[in-house]
């Protein structure tokens, strides 16, 4: 058995705390043939298709699968999927900044896209500085910090709006990961999200709600997220991490489907970040029933459902790898 060391800052304890995780060789097992299947449905112009047809949120998803197991353009057993995704990524970007296909069968979620091509353009340039990628980037990052609503959210297309915790949370990972590359983001955008995501959080259920303070099973992965993002930008009152922790890991203890979670995936996917970045016995546990859940919901061919649907599962079990930066404590 193969183990990883988690190095965890706890704040509030002035001290560190080590917690020795075990990645066990069935799920690498599992990880592994879930890329395989990725990889054998990527399209030969670097995308991939699915239900709202060739999409840069999906594939950038894909992308991150590839590189949060260690592989980069041109680098690793699939390097040159990600080199084609990357190129793909890269041609899709319109002169303001906005990462969009132009051609795409149904309309999706523009600025959720935008995000995540862009979080996957920073980690993919951080690594690599290339100027191609680094160009767009920058673009793309300016173009987020000009569509932030007035009480510091974003919207799902490219005008100033305040949107829901989903689309918000992932602007500011966006941002971060680009801040962490190098590229100049206001520390004032960041706050100002935080702040508008604050105002959801439940002091009840300690968790964070969609648009609202109001909770639901179909948006616990809002509640994820929102968790998620506090400890990736070092927010240091507890109620908002560590507290907010316990109430995830709870829903995931009692098994997502059996209680009818909705967008399983996305919860486990930013559930897995927030509780990786406390560490302790809570990731240990998380980290013991999200093994168990994705060996059991694997299909034989070795997806999780959807292309993006797989890529969060990825995603989720690869933190202790640390080969994406963002997500590195």
């Amino acid at each position: 058995m193969r183990f990883f060391l988690i190095l965890v800052f706890v704040s509030s304890l002035c001290f560190s705390q080590e917690t020795i995780v075990p990645i066990s060789p069935a799920l690498t097992k599992s990880l592994h043939k879930g890329l395989n299947q990725l990889a054998s449905e990527q399209r030969e112009d670097g995308s991939w298709q699915g239900s709202y047809g060739r999409n840069v949120g999906e594939t950038s998803l894909c992308l991150m699968a590839f590189m949060a197991m260690g592989n980069l353009p041109g680098e690793g057993e699939y390097g040159h999927v990600v080199s084609k995704g990357v190129d793909w990524i890269i041609k899709q970007a319109k002169p303001n900044g906005l990462i969009q296909y132009t051609n795409q069968e149904r309309q999706a979620a523009v600025m959720y896209g935008h995000a995540l091509a862009t979080l996957m353009l920073s980690e993919a340039w951080g690594q690599s500085q290339n100027p191609k990628v680094g160009k767009v980037l920058r673009n793309a990052v300016k173009l987020i910090l000009e569509v932030q609503g007035p009480k510091g959210g974003w919207g799902y297309k490219s005008v100033p709006y305040d949107g829901d915790t989903s689309v918000c949370v992932m602007q500011v990972i966006a941002l971060k990961s680009a801040q962490e590359a190098g590229i100049y983001v206001p520390q004032k955008t960041i706050q100002k999200a935080l702040s508008l995501i604050k105002t959801r959080f439940n002091e009840g259920s300690k968790m964070y709600g969609y648009t609202s303070t109001n909770i639901s099973k179909n948006h616990y992965g809002s509640s994820a997220a929102g968790t998620c993002i506090m400890f990736i930008c070092g927010e240091q009152e507890d109620k908002y991490t560590e507290q907010a922790v316990d109430s995830i890991l709870k829903i995931m203890k009692n098994d997502p489907k059996k209680q009818k979670v909705g967008h399983i995936p996305y919860f486990l996917y930013y559930g897995s970040v927030a509780s990786y970045f406390q560490g302790g016995d809570n990731y240990r546990q998380w980290a013991q029933h999200l093994e168990e859940y994705l060996i059991r919901e694997q299909r034989k061919s070795g997806e999780w459902g959807s292309y993006y649907q797989t890529a969060f599962c990825i995603l989720a079990a690869s933190l202790p790898f640390q080969y994406i930066p963002v997500y590195q404590k």
